[in-house]
């Protein structure tokens, strides 16, 4: 399957610390889809990859990605998502939607990219931690799957 895994997604997905890395792991595995990459996507992991390398996993998850990168392994780079073209898309979704949605701009990006990429080829669906996020690509159309942590019980 072809996924558009927001960065909060593929974040989980690489870096082990993460409060998500084992819910999204286990879709991962479960599924073993392909994630959808592009120039802005790639920007906002790497920068939020870069800023976790303070230790050992966060050193981990750097060369995960690179090595992914270098592989192509889960990670499918998507010409036909070119930035202008995408900001453009997010223009005229936050025309329609901005006011009815607390997603931020980033999130618009995301989910225009996403839902152009659905109309080209087709998508199996949207993955995302953010709530925001996957509430706005569920009303463009996107079949969403939004991770959530479990609630801790009080013992």
């Amino acid at each position: 399957p072809l996924i558009y895994a927001d960065t909060s997604a593929l974040f989980a997905f690489f870096h082990p610390r993460d409060a998500f890395s084992q819910i999204v792991t286990d879709a991962v595995m479960k599924s073993r889809p392909d994630f959808v990459y592009w120039s802005f996507l790639r920007y906002e992991l790497r920068h939020n990859l870069r800023q976790s390398r303070t230790d050992s996993d966060g050193e981990v998850a750097w060369k995960a990605l690179r090595a992914g990168e270098r592989t192509h392994a889960r990670l499918r780079w998507q010409s036909d998502l070119r930035a202008d073209s995408v900001i453009e898309a997010a223009e005229e979704l936050s025309a329609q939607s901005a006011l009815g949605s607390k997603a931020g701009s980033a999130d618009f990006l995301h989910v225009a990219a996403a839902r152009r990429l659905n109309l080209l080829s087709g998508l199996d669906g949207f993955w995302t931690c953010d709530a925001e996020q996957g509430a706005l690509a569920s009303i463009a159309g996107l079949k969403v799957r939004r991770f959530e942590l479990k609630a801790r019980s009080a013992a």
